[in-house]
């Protein structure tokens, strides 16, 4: 199930001052675009693949793959089963033909063309980057990996995208094959859309939701087509959907999963976090949140995190390019704000007062004021200005009087948590 989703506002000027691509200009503290221009070593016993390598393929999955990358569906329909490799063998090469019969061969797409596939004009909301950083630090990002020798060789396969309006979806993920055999599963975070947002608050209400069983069932296609052990990882709504897929995808392949990075990733339910599936695979996770997290510290996180030191302030903290770095590894901080815990703490309380109905008409109410702006994105939205308020109001004055007071309730906490955060 794919959907098209409408252009969102271009990006700002060049010499725009107060862009992040020029805040990244002034910027003096190692990021992961630095990381990805000096640590050249290959991967290896000297330089295993650690937390800020996840940053890194994380955040590249945020850009859509070009032509040069297979798509899942792409490998299934040539290599998915034994019968479909036995019609695809070519007796030019039979050593080659011959263990393709006995596994699929993971796609010849490195990072290195991936990379020099991409064009200037692919680095925009509207043509190929999805998230909410600047796209001009992904395409820095990806110029550094290009060339760098521990990241060039990286094949890359089996990329799949779902968007999905209807049934309120939003999934992407990419699969690499590391030097030594290791297949690093990346999912890519929330996107710039009303349905990703959507599908991410509907969590409160909702388990699982459509991008978590598209990621189990992902990572299961993945292992059914390659041998080796697995790295599961992703930012924000990816990192959730890692450790979703790692505690609900079947024994066989959860013991090939050796890592699953939650780069401020929310939580889960209750219920969720005290069952023995997400017990079982809590060793494997590593939690990691900047110091004034909100979206990683949603639901129940019962796991340790490790704080890492951003440059931003407040809320854009989240973005992957704040995220400072030292040496192989990030620069970390003893642990979360005050501010953060206690938004954690109030949120959670909150939820926990609402019924399951009441929490999804919350939400639904929520995106009802949204959508009633015409836009699909909070880039449109943004774009809008203050043409969106009126309609917006007037949505608002329409919901029932508890709606509206739900939507206040959660507004307030989202604002106290801002304005705590900002003022550090």
């Amino acid at each position: 199930m794919t959907g098209n989703r409408s252009p969102a506002r271009p990006l700002a000027a060049p010499d725009d001052k107060h862009s992040p691509a020029a805040a990244e200009r002034r910027r003096t503290t190692p990021n992961i675009i630095d990381y990805a221009r000096s640590e050249t070593r290959p991967f290896g016993v000297d330089a295993p693949f650690n937390a800020v390598d996840a940053l890194v393929l994380a955040s590249l999955v945020y850009q859509d793959m070009p032509a040069c990358v297979r798509t899942l569906a792409d490998v299934e329909a040539r290599s998915g089963t034994f019968r479909r490799r036995l019609s695809s063998i070519d007796v030019r090469h039979p050593v080659r033909s011959i263990r393709h019969l006995a596994a699929p061969e993971f796609g010849d797409a490195t990072l290195a063309s991936v990379s020099e596939a991409l064009t200037p004009d692919d680095f925009h909301v509207e043509s190929g980057h999805n998230g909410l950083a600047d796209p001009r630090l992904t395409q820095e990002l990806y110029a550094a990996i290009g060339v760098n020798p521990r990241f060039a060789c990286v094949r890359v396969d089996a990329s799949d995208e779902h968007f999905s309006e209807e049934q309120q979806m939003q999934f992407a993920a990419v699969t690499m094959l590391l030097p030594g055999g290791t297949l690093a599963v990346a999912f890519r975070g929330t996107d710039d859309s009303f349905v990703g947002w959507k599908e991410d608050f509907n969590m409160a209400f909702r388990y699982p939701v459509p991008a978590q069983r598209a990621a189990c069932e992902y990572v299961c296609a993945v292992a059914r087509l390659w041998r080796g052990p697995m790295v599961l990882l992703g930012h924000s709504k990816g990192g959730n959907l890692a450790v979703y897929a790692a505690m609900n995808a079947p024994e066989p392949v959860q013991r090939r999963v050796t890592a699953v990075y939650s780069l401020d990733g929310p939580g889960f339910p209750s219920q969720i976090v005290g069952s023995d599936p997400y017990r079982s695979v809590m060793p494997l996770i590593v939690k990691i949140v900047p110091d004034s997290s909100i979206v990683g510290m949603i639901l129940e996180t019962p796991e340790p995190m490790r704080v890492v030191r951003s440059d931003q302030k407040g809320v854009m903290q989240h973005l992957t390019f704040s995220w400072q770095v030292s040496g192989n590894d990030f620069e970390y901080l003893p642990q979360v704000s005050p501010s953060s815990q206690l938004f954690n703490r109030s949120l959670n309380g909150w939820l926990e007062s609402l019924s399951t109905e009441d929490r999804e008409r919350a939400v639904d109410a929520l995106f009802s004021v949204l959508r009633s702006s015409h836009a699909d994105s909070i880039s449109d939205l943004m774009a809008a200005g203050l043409k969106a308020v009126p309609t917006m109001i007037n949505t608002f004055v329409g919901l029932s009087e508890a709606d509206r007071r739900h939507l206040i309730e959660a507004m307030g906490l989202l604002m106290a948590a801002v304005r705590s955060r900002s003022s550090r």
